[in-house]
């Protein structure tokens, strides 16, 4: 099994603590990215908690004079995931400490620019009167309809049109925090969810009712915290865990995974690599590192890479394939919460 190797190219002081990080794919700026942040300011005088954020856009120029130049920031309520679009590839989906999802296009003049389009806000639960906060978010694969997930452990299906986001449907999945949600990328219809409570559930947007499968999986011991349908493996998910273990699923029988492997720290985030290793997850092991599993063709889990460079949570990652003048790169980007560091790394 190839063992991966990880070159820092640039690193970067986000300021506030960071949490996800996009890169765009939209052809010919695939040297775009977000990176979003979130941070918490208390008031003494009232008691109260904002949790205020920004939206970083920023591209690598490997061939510049400054490989990392911020291109614009963003002033907002705190950042918690974003996702571009994979059809409508400059639009940027960004779920809100506020509750809200929001939709940005990126205008591709000489000088990119994100500009807000249109947001919704979560309906949540209504007997919940706590403040809702929107956790998680994912296109579906014709990029016409999106999926968020709250606070208040629920599950929210839009459709998206040119210039609105329209609710279809509402879920309430979870006795705990929603942490993450996915589309199925081989049944259109099909929508999973992971909860604070160790619940992985399924709905079937033609069933609005009720989720059509909700298990406490024995497999997980703590909560269900990142989701991931591969494309190029079918009836396969996999799901991260807050106990350290990533696991891949049947999707025809929930109840029992099928393998799973140990990540020291928690996994919060899994992101198959699009560019020619789609089996090759990179996962955010937030109290240890970054780390790379392969999906072997048997269905089992090999660790094969590890970067260490960041100090605190690790929380966002995502691949992209760079060229330069010299070669073409592939590329993660990483970003870590309280030493709010962003980095650009060559894997190879």
């Amino acid at each position: 099994m190839v063992q991966l190797g990880f070159k820092t190219l640039v690193s970067y002081d986000t300021e506030q603590s960071a949490d996800s990080v996009e890169w765009c794919p939209h052809e010919g700026w695939q040297n775009i990215f977000v990176c979003g942040t979130y941070q918490l300011e208390r008031d003494d005088a009232t008691s109260t908690a904002n949790r205020e954020g920004r939206i970083l856009l920023h591209k690598y120029d490997a061939d510049g004079p400054e490989p990392l130049v911020l291109l614009q920031t963003i002033q907002r309520k705190a950042v918690l995931d974003q996702k571009w679009n994979p059809i409508y590839t400059d639009r940027l989906a960004v779920a809100g400490a506020d509750g809200s999802v929001a939709v940005y296009r990126l205008d591709l003049a000489e000088d990119p620019r994100l500009e807000l389009q249109s947001s919704a806000i979560l309906r949540g639960e209504e007997t919940d009167g706590r403040n809702i906060l929107a956790l998680a978010l994912e296109w579906s694969s014709d990029g016409k309809r999106l999926v968020a997930t709250d606070s208040h452990g629920c599950v929210e299906v839009f459709s998206f049109g040119d210039t609105a986001l329209l609710p279809i449907h509402n879920w309430k999945g979870h006795g705990f925090e929603a942490w993450t949600c996915t589309f199925s990328q081989h049944h259109e219809d099909v929508v999973y969810s992971g909860g604070d409570d160790t619940f992985l559930c399924a709905y079937d947007i033609r069933c609005p009712k009720e989720p059509v499968l909700k298990t406490k999986n024995k497999s997980h011991t703590a909560g269900v915290t990142s989701l991931l349908s591969p494309k190029h493996k079918d009836h396969a998910l996999l799901t991260g865990s807050y106990d350290e273990m990533i696991r891949i699923f049947d999707d025809r029988q929930l109840k029992h995974n099928v393998a799973e492997h140990g990540l020291n720290g928690g996994v919060w985030r899994l992101r198959s690599n699009p560019q020619g290793h789609p089996e090759r997850i990179l996962c955010a092991c937030m109290y240890h590192n970054f780390s790379v599993v392969e999906l072997t063709t048997n269905g089992t889990f090999e660790l094969i890479g590890e970067y260490g460079e960041h100090e605190s949570i690790c929380y966002g990652c995502d691949w992209q394939r760079i060229e330069s003048k010299e070669n073409v790169r592939n590329i993660i980007a990483t970003c870590s919460f309280y030493d709010h560091k962003l980095c650009v790394v060559e894997v190879s």
